[in-house]
């Protein structure tokens, strides 16, 4: 967190503001694959949240999926993005009334609350449904989520410690943080594709030759994107860095 000297500062240089201060990450991650759909690094507010909805919106088919996420600030950004405004009839007296929001109908929303103490250690842990029916959701964590049978965060969760492992810049009170932001996002983004395309996911494993001796290969290694229908291997960094984004 910044001194009141270091805020004052920031009000001063704008260059010094972008690159001071807490970074966070928001990951959205889909659970039939650990395919990390979508990530966003920016300060952890409201308005961040927004943007990071809508660049899941970008990436998909528009519809409004099944969210499941901590007892964040997440809800108006979910429903703001997954909405659209009707005119309500105007009966002649008095001001014209506002539009009114609509939900997309198919948006269902759930939260896992995490109660702690003091000292920051859970005592409890309860679901919350914002949207949805409870049974229609459950109903969908079964068919996607390989093995999971109630409403969990486990997947982000699990991701985020990945990321914290194999990122230094990542790790508090060192002197690993990053200095600038551009290259903070830059690693994020470079690790993204790396979890996607270039790792096997140990739960997508499929067993080709049960009866392989030593040095025969058993098991068929499956990445992520593999599972999506984005490649047909698992790439190498040099694979990956050799791909020409799309225009």
């Amino acid at each position: 967190r910044l001194t009141p000297l270091e805020q004052k500062e920031q009000q001063l240089n704008s260059e010094r503001a972008q690159n001071k201060g807490d970074r966070w990450g928001f990951v959205a991650i889909l659970p039939r694959s650990g395919f990390v759909h979508t990530v966003h690094s920016a300060k952890r507010d409201g308005e961040q949240a927004k943007v990071f909805i809508e660049k899941i919106r970008g990436r998909s088919n528009g519809l409004a999926p099944l969210f499941l996420s901590d007892a964040w600030f997440y809800s108006e950004p979910i429903f703001e993005t997954y909405s659209y405004y009707e005119d309500v009839p105007y009966c002649g007296r008095g001001r014209p009334p506002h539009p009114i929001r609509i939900v997309a109908e198919e948006l269902m929303y759930a939260q896992v609350y995490k109660k702690r103490d003091k000292k920051g250690k859970i005592e409890s842990i309860e679901t919350r449904i914002i949207k949805g029916d409870e049974e229609e959701i459950l109903a969908i964590i079964k068919a996607t989520s390989r093995g999971a049978t109630k409403i969990n965060t486990s997947f982000v969760e699990g991701k985020n410690g990945t990321y914290r492992k194999d990122n230094a810049r990542l790790t508090r009170k060192s002197a690993c943080h990053s200095k600038r932001a551009i290259y903070h996002d830059a690693h994020i983004y470079f690790l993204t594709a790396v979890f996607n395309f270039c790792r096997e996911n140990i739960g997508l494993r499929k067993t080709i030759n049960p009866n392989a001796g030593l040095f025969e290969q058993k098991y068929q290694k499956i990445s992520p994107a593999m599972q999506e229908g984005l490649t047909d291997k698992i790439l190498s960094i040099k694979e990956l860095l050799a791909i020409r984004p799309k225009k």
